[in-house]
């Protein structure tokens, strides 16, 4: 009876757990996310090249603040894909780059050609693609804004917990899942090709369209896009096109029936997971990507059945990865 019990709670706690990694979105940092204002001191070193490009928004996002409002919209360094920095208007008649993915000439004097939100998801698109089969390293971490909470079967799920692992409790167990650590989910992937760590959290070739995209941003070599925000994840949406860092509720049920078999299951039409402030920011250079953070916040409301009981569980974390050192 009392291994019976035991077993219904941790199922509860793997439900509570998966359901928290379906729910959130790139936050601000890149994020999403390092957050915002964690990135702030870094963003501002990106405004030192030159003008930065600003895609529409839906009355402001995430990437205002980090990036701020742009007083040349729409024009950027001549050698902003590129990594060059001499501006277009050099005094002595030198040609740059126009600052194109496609690196076009451009005679001294000319403003920079602007870059469309279609030319930077092209770019990130094409880049990511060729990264994702090259070598990087990988760090991916979290950590809770409020707490897991399953009602009144909290501190009981606690106290069972406790009694196996005296230095576990609902958190720990559940940021096993997310990867909500003392130390952060680290990797080396080798041309495509990485171990020792969840696939999900490798660099994707994204797939983004422009109606995925809520928001943009060029500034030097930093190229941010912000992702709308998404709930309840599938392949066709947007998160998916940029990651497959996110988790659906029908893996959530297939790994709690693995486990437990029926007695336990998330019910997906009363439940969401909500994926907010999902950005990403790629550092450019001469063309190719190397570098490329990411961030979100993972907000999940869930329905959980049991056996003879319902409960609700919710839960927040803030995501961040960021891939490294990446040549192709």
């Amino acid at each position: 009876m009392k291994e019976t019990i035991i077993k219904a709670i941790a199922a509860i706690v793997c439900v509570v757990i998966f359901c928290l990694s379906v729910s959130s979105a790139v936050s601000d940092y890149s994020a999403n996310q390092v957050k915002v204002a964690e990135f702030e001191a870094q963003i501002a070193q990106y405004g030192g090249n030159g003008g930065s490009a600003s895609g529409n928004s839906d009355g402001g996002s995430a990437l205002d603040d980090m990036f701020g409002d742009s007083t040349d919209a729409g024009s950027t360094d001549a050698g902003a894909v590129d990594g060059g920095s001499t501006d277009a208007g050099t005094t002595d008649g030198g040609s740059t780059d126009a600052g194109t993915p496609n690196g076009g000439s451009a005679d001294a004097g000319q403003k920079p050609a602007q870059l469309t939100k279609a030319d930077v998801i092209k770019l990130i698109n094409d880049e990511t693609g060729k990264a994702a089969k090259g070598s990087y390293k990988l760090t991916r971490s979290g950590k809770f804004v409020k707490n897991i909470d399953v009602g009144n079967a909290t501190s009981a799920l606690n106290r069972i917990i406790t009694g196996v692992d005296k230095n576990a409790d609902l958190n720990s167990v559940v940021g096993g899942f997310l990867g909500i650590k003392k130390d952060p989910i680290t990797g080396t992937v080798a041309n495509g090709k990485g171990e020792g760590f969840d696939g999900k959290y490798m660099l994707k070739g994204m797939s983004l369209t422009e109606a995925d995209v809520k928001d943009f941003k060029v500034s030097g070599n930093k190229y941010a896009i912000q992702i709308k925000n998404c709930d309840t994840p599938d392949a066709n949406s947007a998160l998916a096109h940029a990651t497959n860092d996110y988790i659906t509720f029908a893996e959530v049920n297939k790994g709690i029936s693995d486990s437990v078999g029926g007695a336990v299951k998330v019910v997906p039409e009363s439940s969401k997971a909500s994926y907010t402030d999902i950005i990403f920011i790629a550092t450019i250079v001469d063309g190719k990507i190397t570098e490329l953070e990411y961030s979100y916040t993972l907000k999940a409301d869930l329905a959980i059945k049991l056996i003879g009981m319902n409960a609700n569980g919710t839960g927040e974390a803030d995501i961040t990865g960021k891939y490294t050192n990446i040549k192709y």
